[in-house]
């Protein structure tokens, strides 16, 4: 589940600094969004850049039962690039640096405006492993993207970030389109059955929520515990087959 297990000893204070290659984002001059986009409630839902050691750095908040740490992503020339463009999104849409953003299926930087009123900017793209430090254990690193040795129905233990869309009781897969006062349904250009199948495997009845994120990761909650105080677990689905997916957006 982690890239490393290496003794890093990081801090919120002294992020690591990563030499992976493979890291790597194309920042764009800002522009409006007018793509799928789509953000569940809460601040462990998205990625945040916020001010850590006098540099904008991006993290996520990772929760674990009664206890949520904040976990900077790896330091690089691609993280510094991906901070600097997610605040230059900021700006674009008349707010100020810091803030909330999100990854979507194909890499693309999504950043949504501070005041709520549905703007949202394209900033780049990111490709390769998300890796980010584990300020639980301060000692090793987990990369958000890594889905080795998992199948469907397995448990997701780490950070729950992506893109909600939508399986209806008739087990159709659709987005929810919302702006401003209208809202409209929309579906992929084919059904994947193949998807379809992996969760109602692990839902198998009524309507389920899921979320896409970087690379294609799906993702989805089920109720566990006693089942009138159910809580909510994360598991791993699979990934899209980009094929039988939304195309790509600009």
């Amino acid at each position: 589940m982690h890239v490393s297990s290496l003794p890093l000893m990081a801090s919120l204070s002294s992020p690591v600094r990563c030499s992976m290659t493979e890291l790597s984002f194309r920042p764009i001059q800002p522009r409006r969004w007018a793509g799928r986009y789509a953000r569940i409630p809460g601040e462990a839902a998205a990625f945040h850049v916020h001010r850590l050691s006098n540099c904008w750095t991006a993290s996520v908040k990772w929760v674990i039962g009664d206890e949520t740490a904040q976990c900077p992503m790896v330091d690089s020339d691609s993280a510094e690039a991906l901070s600097d463009a997610v605040n230059a999104g900021k700006r674009f849409l008349g707010g100020s640096a810091g803030g909330a953003f999100l990854v979507n299926e194909y890499g693309q930087v999504l950043v949504p405006d501070q005041s709520s009123n549905g703007d949202v900017a394209l900033v780049g793209e990111w490709t390769g492993p998300m890796a980010f430090v584990d300020s639980f254990t301060c000692g090793s690193l987990f990369d958000l993207t890594e889905t080795e040795g998992l199948t469907p129905g397995d448990a997701w233990n780490r950070p729950y970030l992506g893109i909600p869309y939508n399986l209806s009781r008739t087990s159709e897969l659709y987005f929810w389109h919302e702006r401003g006062s209208d809202a409209w349904k929309d579906t992929p250009p084919v059904q994947d059955y193949s998807l379809i199948d992996a969760l109602r495997t692990i839902r198998p009845q009524g309507p389920v929520r899921f979320i896409v994120g970087m690379g294609g990761l799906v993702l989805t909650k089920v109720p566990v515990g006693n089942w009138n105080e159910p809580r909510w677990e994360a598991r791993f689905v699979g990934r899209i087959d980009h094929r039988l997916w939304y195309p790509k957006e600009v």
